[in-house]
């Protein structure tokens, strides 16, 4: 039983084959390529650091030259200190969430769904906001990041550094672009809810679950509902200092179906049924491994005005 629950914490990586599609731009359950220790002791230097900037700046420590303004140093400290916060604190609360599944596991043996994840037996939420505000945070954190380089390029006369962050600043144009995409679905449609017919559902059966109609359904020229089974993988690219790590989705199996706008119609202010075959050959679902492997709905409207997405995690697993 131990090995096994290791094994299912910690899936060793496997090689992609040739049906297996890569989903660019998907959500992913993965906030960054590392976890647990490796996350909460690589973010440690740069929290001392940005401490110290930060500190430097305010005064309590001393500086003994400056070559730019408070304002400029205090932002990189604040970059360093938050994203080594981010580090120490996802790796810790990793550690907790393994620690808690191991005693939920030792508790409910061929239950794992008790532990894998907090499920809500009737259904789950898809926030349109909180995507929005996840996007509206990363555009602004790239845009504030840039600042300090453009001053040192104009004020300096320093053109490479102001040239670097306009070229970067063009990549920033992508976030901003989903930020508005979201933020015009979320006014559309608002949030999103999938109920469960039943929980879990077992690998070889029926899932059933109903979409509860979203506002202006009558916007959407056609619906697709897809049924997908998802294994994220840390992939490392390059080599040296050009070596990078990266959250790949990787799709395992999918099932789809689209209902059009006569079809959807007759949901106008209620559920939207929903029912997909689950294959028997296909794994279960593992949220509480590091990377996770999971099951989604994925609801997308096309509309001529505001398309529709929502993601929904569905709880999938082997029967005992």
């Amino acid at each position: 039983m131990p090995n096994a629950l290791e094994q299912r914490l910690h899936p060793s990586s496997f090689a992609a084959s040739e049906s297996e599609t890569i989903l660019t731009d998907h959500p992913t359950q993965s906030s960054i390529a590392i976890d647990g220790w490796k996350s909460a002791l690589f973010g440690v230097p740069f929290l001392a650091a940005g401490t110290w900037i930060s500190l430097g700046t305010l005064g309590v420590l001393p500086i003994q030259s400056k070559h730019a303004p408070d304002w400029a140093i205090g932002i990189f400290g604040a970059v360093f200190f938050f994203s080594g916060l981010f580090f120490v604190v996802h790796g810790l609360l990793g550690i907790v969430r393994k620690i808690g599944y191991r005693r939920a596991a030792a508790r409910n043996p061929g239950q794992p769904w008790l532990g894998d994840f907090h499920w809500a037996q009737d259904g789950i939420a898809f926030s349109a906001f909180n995507a929005m505000l996840g996007r509206l945070l990363a555009a602004l954190v790239w845009t504030i990041f840039l600042v300090p380089f453009f001053w040192i390029g104009v004020a300096r006369g320093l053109w490479i550094f102001a040239v670097f962050a306009s070229v970067f600043a063009l990549f920033g144009l992508i976030f901003w672009y989903r930020w508005a995409q979201m933020l015009a679905d979320l006014i559309r449609y608002g949030n999103s809810y999938l109920s469960y017919d039943s929980f879990p559902y077992f690998a070889g059966g029926t899932l059933r679950a109903r979409l509860r109609a979203p506002h202006h359904l009558a916007d959407i020229d056609a619906l697709t509902l897809t049924l997908r089974c998802v294994r994220e993988e840390y992939v490392t690219s390059g080599t040296g200092r050009d070596r990078s790590t990266k959250v790949v989705c990787y799709e395992l199996y999918n099932d789809a179906v689209t209902l059009t706008s006569e079809r959807l119609a007759g949901f106008i202010g209620g559920e939207i049924p929903i029912e997909f075959r689950l294959p028997a050959e296909q794994p279960s679902t593992s949220l509480a491994s590091t990377p996770p492997l999971y099951w989604e709905i994925e609801a997308n409207g096309q509309s001529s005005s505001v398309s529709y997405q929502a993601y929904f995690l569905v709880p999938v697993y082997k029967a005992a």
